[in-house]
């Protein structure tokens, strides 16, 4: 009898421990990569913006026009940088791409891939309509904006790249620059009309997304 009863208590705990769940652990989720900053001679100073240095974010957002077939829907993108601790900002945006929205609501990966590495220089655009545009705000609050009527400007990508995860598809860039600022006012009456900023071999390394 004692032995049947040790074996029992083995059998016990046996069973016990086939009972016990074990946890199983997730791989790893896929992250891309998103490194921004923006570097620059605003002026004839050097002036710098780096992601995740005083609150610094890098947001991509898009603006959309859906339209009804036989008309082509449009996209225009946009990268900045920006914080709400710091009144600076800067942003790129440019456009547009062109595509049919009645099976999707975004331009496909291919069509989104091309629009910025086939044409890595770009012309300077009121609105991003058909090139690109920056838009700055300073520390005074004051917003600037690139004038396509400017002559002697100049934007290119010098490095693009797509990246994709489980989150979306990613246009990582860098784009180095020089372009007049004017400052954004219509009054023409007001003693700061016309009055502008220049930035100099500047350098903004940020993401478009799909």
């Amino acid at each position: 009898m004692r032995y049947l009863a040790g074996f029992s208590i083995i059998i016990a705990v046996a069973l016990l421990s086939s009972c016990i769940e074990h946890e199983v652990i997730p791989a790893p989720t896929k992250r891309v990569d998103l490194p921004a900053s923006f570097t620059a001679s605003l002026n004839g100073f050097g002036y710098e913006i780096i992601k995740d240095i005083d609150g610094y974010s890098c947001k991509a957002t898009q603006a959309k026009e859906l339209l009804p077939t036989p008309q082509l829907s449009n996209v225009i993108y946009y990268s900045s940088l920006q914080s709400q601790e710091k009144l600076d900002f800067i942003q790129i945006g440019i456009g547009k791409l062109k595509f049919n929205a009645d099976h999707n609501l975004d331009p496909s990966l291919s069509a989104f891939k091309d629009f910025f590495i086939d044409e890595p220089i770009r012309d300077y655009s009121e609105g991003a309509e058909d090139g690109v545009e920056i838009i700055f705000r300073d520390g005074s609050g004051k917003i600037w904006k690139s004038d396509e009527t400017i002559p002697g400007q100049s934007f290119e990508f010098t490095d693009a790249v797509i990246e994709s995860d489980e989150f979306g598809d990613y246009l990582k860039f860098t784009a180095k620059f020089n372009a007049v600022l004017v400052l954004d006012i219509d009054d023409v009456d007001h003693p700061d009309y016309g009055s502008i900023s220049t930035l100099e071999n500047a350098t903004f390394q940020g993401y478009f997304k799909r």
